[in-house]
């Protein structure tokens, strides 16, 4: 494929060259109005500078970005970790960038990044959030691998690789164990769809809940701790009684319902037992110690990088044998990694003699 010029944005748009040369170099001189219409055929054409066009190919290919979606949420500790051990860091350089920063996703960061990730001649990508339909596009029309962790890979052309949890079935679990107790009173407090692990999250609590003839009330808050204790706050104000159970989508969501909770003297568990996704080093530590789905994160950060180093060294390979090279994935490049129940007293179970608790399968 053709790669794009400043020739094409200019034809385009009706701007002059000069216009497009300095909009996309951020200079000054360029209207807001201008400017926006560049960066859109840039971003349609699939248009890099050509600065980057000119050494992409040549880069040296041991950089490898990986794309947050809220750095505020522990699970990216873990999962840096993984990632870290399976890039063999003297030999792999490894930057971080955060697209939703205290939870706020922000598109046209994301874009930002993207286009800084091509010119900074990046050799793969590792993206917790599924990323942009026309940013997985640019990607790929440039060789850049990815591969996607806790979230899923996008429909399309383009089957790229992702290592995630089995939400749906860990889900079921938390079902079952919170059914085991007899409560039928649940809330699942979650983030928004655009973290594409909520659908499988919340598509598994609903079919727990009907399974079991419980009640359940599915209420969304925004991504961060600060946005799950009013949404939360809300919520019991409106209601008669707290729910008999809750359900924390994720660590900052977490945090802000056990702040609410304790703020307003509701014990847990004996007002309101809480379960939590995501396993936290301090897990064990909470008053009560906290029951927590372990998702195995720093294990899917390891089988992410693994896959990534596996098709960047193949594309190398074929690159300095002089072939015309695309990254090349395989089937079993789609891994889903089945989660584990940590059982501690937060549900309403009685505390283990092991402060850092036991397993349930």
């Amino acid at each position: 494929m053709a790669k794009s010029t400043i020739r094409d944005i200019s034809r385009v748009t009706g701007l002059s060259i000069f216009t497009v040369s300095r909009a996309l170099s951020e200079a000054d001189g360029v209207s807001e109005a201008s400017r926006e219409r560049i960066f859109q055929a840039a971003s349609d054409l699939g248009y890099v500078r050509n600065r980057a066009a000119q050494e992409l190919r040549r880069a040296s290919r041991d950089s490898v970005a990986v794309i947050t979606a809220s750095t505020s949420n522990s699970y990216y500790l873990d999962l840096m970790a993984g990632i870290q051990q399976a890039l063999e860091p003297s030999a792999w350089t490894v930057v971080v960038g955060d697209v939703a920063v205290n939870g706020a996703y922000d598109p046209n960061l994301e874009d930002r990044m993207i286009r800084r990730l091509l010119e900074s001649r990046t050799a793969g990508v590792i993206s917790t959030l599924t990323l942009r339909p026309e940013n997985t596009r640019l990607l790929a029309q440039w060789d850049i691998p990815v591969v996607f962790v806790d979230s899923s890979a996008p429909d399309g052309e383009f089957l790229f690789p992702s290592v995630t949890t089995d939400n749906f079935n860990a889900s079921l679990m938390v079902g079952q164990h919170l059914a085991d107790h007899g409560y039928e009173d649940w809330l699942f407090l979650v983030y928004p769809a655009r973290w594409s692990t909520r659908l499988e999250r919340e598509r598994g609590i609903r079919e727990a809940a009907l399974i079991h003839g419980v009640s359940l009330v599915v209420l969304e808050s925004g991504n961060d701790a600060g946005s799950a204790y009013k949404t939360l706050a809300a919520h019991l104000d409106a209601s008669p009684r707290p729910p008999r159970a809750l359900i924390a989508g994720n660590n900052p969501l977490l945090l802000g319902s056990m702040q609410l909770l304790s703020d307003r003297r509701i014990s847990i568990p004996s007002d309101v037992a809480v379960v939590a996704f995501d396993e936290f080093a301090w897990s064990a530590l909470t008053n009560p110690p906290m029951t927590v789905l372990n998702e195995h994160s720093e294990e899917i950060g390891r089988r992410a990088a693994a896959t990534l180093k596996r098709v960047i060294e193949k594309l190398t390979e074929a690159e300095r044998s002089g072939k015309s090279a695309s990254p090349v994935y395989l089937a079993e490049d789609r891994q889903q990694v089945p989660a584990k129940l940590i059982v501690r007293s937060s549900c309403g179970c009685s505390a283990a003699p092991n402060p850092f608790a036991t397993e349930a399968a």
